[in-house]
C-alpha cells in the first residue's frame, strides 16, 4: 500500500504513538540501500536520552530560537524550560497538533522558505538539519536567505554527516555513490513505511562539513565545526562578519 504524501506515514505514526500506541515503529529506506527500523519513541526521547551532538547544539542556543523541522518538539521544550524565546515550525500537521499539546508555545505549520518573521539570535536545525533541504542546490538557497531571518552577530546551528554505509560499531563509515543522475552523493532518496504503508520517495541531504562550508563561504557565512564524530557526523555554527 502507498501513501499520497512522502511523510504520511510518519504523520500517522507519530499520532498514533502520542495516541497510545507505545510500541509503534518506522521503516525507512532509503537509496544507499539500507532499511532501517526506527521506534517512534525516539522522536519523544527524554533530554538524558539526548545524542552527544544534541547537547553540544543545544548548549550553543542563545536569545530567541527558530527551531525548524521541530518535530514534537523535543528541542523547542527543552529550551523553552531553560527561558528560552522558542518558535518551533514544521511540514507536519500532525506534529504541530503533537507539539502544541505537550506545551510548546509558539509551535507553527510553515515551511522554512517563504518564512516570515522577527530576526532571531538562533536558527537552530537538528537530526541531521540539513535533510530537509534535499539537495545542495536548496541548501545553497536557504543559506542564501537566511541572513533576513538572523540578527546581527545571530548564527544558525545545524548537524550532519556524509552519505554512507555503516557497518558495525567497530568500523568506520564507508562513503558511497549514488547510481544514476551523478548529484552529489548526500542527496539521498528515502521512503518511510508505517504498518505496510509506504510512502513515494523524496530527497534527504546528508552533506559533509568540507562541502558545508564551501557553500557557507559561498553564501557570505563562516562555519565553525564545533563539534564532530569519528563517522563523519558533526555540528556546525555558522555565523556572519
Amino acid at each position: 500500500m502507498t501513501a499520497a504524501d512522502p511523510r504520511d506515514p510518519h504523520a500517522r505514526a507519530l499520532r498514533d504513538y502520542f495516541g497510545g500506541a507505545k510500541d509503534a515503529a518506522i521503516v525507512v529506506h532509503n537509496s544507499l540501500g539500507v532499511c532501517e527500523a526506527l521506534p517512534v519513541s525516539v522522536f519523544f526521547r527524554a533530554p538524558e536520552d539526548f545524542f552527544a551532538f544534541e547537547r553540544v547544539a543545544l548548549e550553543l542556543c542563545r536569545g530567541r530560537v527558530l527551531d525548524v523541522g521541530a518535530g514534537t518538539g523535543v528541542h523547542s521544550l527543552y529550551l523553552q524550560d531553560r527561558g528560552h524565546d522558542v518558535f518551533a515550525i514544521d511540514l507536519l500537521p500532525e506534529a504541530v497538533e503533537i507539539m502544541r499539546a505537550r506545551g510548546v508555545r509558539h509551535a507553527h505549520l510553515a515551511n522554512i522558505f517563504g518564512f516570515a518573521s522577527e530576526p532571531f539570535d538562533t536558527i537552530l536545525l537538528m537530526m541531521n538539519g540539513t535533510g530537509i533541504f534535499g539537495t545542495l542546490r536548496r541548501l545553497d538557497r536557504f543559506l542564501s536567505d537566511a541572513p533576513r531571518l538572523v540578527k546581527p552577530g545571530g548564527q544558525i546551528l545545524l548537524d550532519s554527516g556524509p552519505a554512507r554505509l555503516v557497518g558495525d560499531a567497530d568500523e568506520a563509515a564507508v562513503e558511497v555513490s549514488l547510481p544514476g543522475d551523478g548529484s552529489y552523493p548526500g542527496e539521498v532518496w528515502i521512503e518511510i513505511e508505517y504498518l505496510g504503508e509506504r510512502g513515494p520517495p523524496f530527497r534527504e541531504l546528508y552533506v559533509d562539513a568540507d562541502t558545508l562550508s564551501e557553500s557557507a563561504a559561498a553564501t557570505g557565512w563562516s562555519c565553525e565545526i564545533v563539534f564532530h564524530d569519528r563517522l563523519g557526523g558533526y555540528v556546525a555554527r555558522l555565523t556572519r562578519e
